[in-house]
């Protein structure tokens, strides 16, 4: 394996492109950390009704573990997902809890937030006119429990007649566990985080001062993989009016077998042929997948998706395509120019075009004096890099293709 650069591999250089032109960038990583903790000031001011009610909010979900990225069908636009954990005794009313934070966040007409609030089943939306989405969910904590398991609520303020319902979750918890499980300890962190920084467009931030604790730009292969395969999914569902495979779920599946290795493609299959193993054998026996986190068990991953196993089916489908495109871009001698086509169909047309401008660009550079494997007008072909490659795995894609699935 190459240890100097993971991203000699041309394949592996336009994937991390790729990523790196749909995650939330660094400077706006920054930018969602003040806004939250604005919200988090004034939902607290004198006359809210959660003054002196609010223990702290902090990151759940893809923010909580890095792994962010534009929002489904859009490219400019980014979901933020916040907890705000509330001082108040277990047992609430569910509608009351999500109806003080909506009142707290909108406050009087004309305030900072009052045109930019929805109160929505289980959280509190706060819209940007930049396209970021902040979603804030109260909570409750449970003492009793593992450290910060809470409740939260769902209530539908459309649907009057649905029964409004508590559930026990652990976001904390299960992010801390992915990012120990995730933490890199090859190159590919440092050199995606030069790539990240170089390709950054600075936002206009908040004044607030915000420490992150560490480089939000520094992830591992797992993480960026995690980045793709949410990316590649994005991009099959972006066109469907159907609820696609929840976020949560894939990074629980990324979780459970990550590994470190430099290079990204041989993260990315590793992820795609583990998680559709775990979908490919739920549906041989009849059953929709189940998932739950591993530090709250009363928290269900698959709670609202896979709602039937045609559900379950169709991202059957989705991802033993991505496995088929995979293989034949890494065992093929196509240029650069060559792959965009296949890329672009599995993330979309915008990032893989930038991202293989920007890859030509380099070979271009790296290789102008230079003749052995460069294709006139075609770019680096892939097979020009394979003398530095590690040995790629045989795989069965995930386990048996079930032909009553894939017709």
């Amino acid at each position: 394996m190459n240890t100097s650069n993971p991203f000699d591999d041309p394949l592996d250089r336009i994937l991390a492109e790729i990523a790196i032109r749909v995650q939330l960038p660094p400077s706006r990583y920054q930018l969602a950390c003040d806004r939250y903790a604005a919200v988090a000031t004034y939902a607290e001011r004198d006359g809210s009704p959660l003054k002196g009610k609010i223990a702290r909010f902090y990151p759940q979900g893809s923010m909580a573990i890095g792994a962010t990225i534009a929002a489904r069908g859009k490219d400019e636009e980014y979901d933020i997902d916040i907890i705000a954990e509330l001082m108040f005794l277990p047992g609430a009313n569910p509608a009351a809890i999500l109806n003080a934070l909506y009142e707290a966040i909108r406050g009087e007409p004309g305030s900072r937030y009052y045109e930019m609030v929805e109160r929505r089943t289980r959280c509190v939306t706060v819209y940007y006119e930049d396209g970021m989405h902040m979603d804030i969910t109260p909570a409750i904590l449970r003492v009793e429990r593992l450290e910060r398991t809470s409740d939260i609520f769902h209530n539908d303020p459309d649907e009057p007649q649905e029964p409004a319902d508590t559930l026990l979750m652990n976001a904390w918890g299960f992010s801390q566990l992915f990012k120990e499980r995730t933490a890199d300890s090859t190159t590919f962190s440092d050199a995606y985080a030069r790539r990240s920084h170089a390709n950054d467009i600075r936002a206009d931030a908040e004044t607030e001062e915000v420490d992150p604790q560490e480089d939000p730009a520094r992830k591992s292969s797992d993480v960026v993989a995690l980045q793709l395969i949410k990316r590649n999914r994005n991009t099959r569902y972006a066109d469907r009016d159907i609820r696609m495979p929840p976020s949560i779920l894939l990074s629980k599946y990324v979780s459970d077998v990550a590994q470190p290795v430099e290079s990204l493609s041989q993260a990315l299959m590793l992820h795609v042929e583990n998680i559709r193993k775990q979908l490919v054998r739920a549906e041989s026996s009849g059953r929709l997948v189940y998932a739950e986190n591993p530090t709250c068990p009363e928290d269900c991953f698959t709670d609202r998706w896979p709602s039937s196993r045609g559900d379950q089916r169709q991202y059957i489908v989705d991802l033993g395509e991505l496995i088929v495109a995979m293989h034949e871009l890494r065992d093929s001698d196509k240029s650069i120019r060559d792959m965009q086509e296949s890329l672009v169909g599995l993330f979309g047309d915008y990032p893989t075009k930038a991202a293989v401008r920007a890859v030509q660009a380099h070979v271009g550079s790296a290789t102008r004096t230079a003749t052995t494997g460069h294709r006139i007008g075609g770019g680096l072909s892939v097979s020009a890099a394979a003398a530095a490659r590690s040995a790629r795995a045989s795989t069965n894609m995930g386990g048996e293709l079930l032909t009553q699935c894939d017709r």
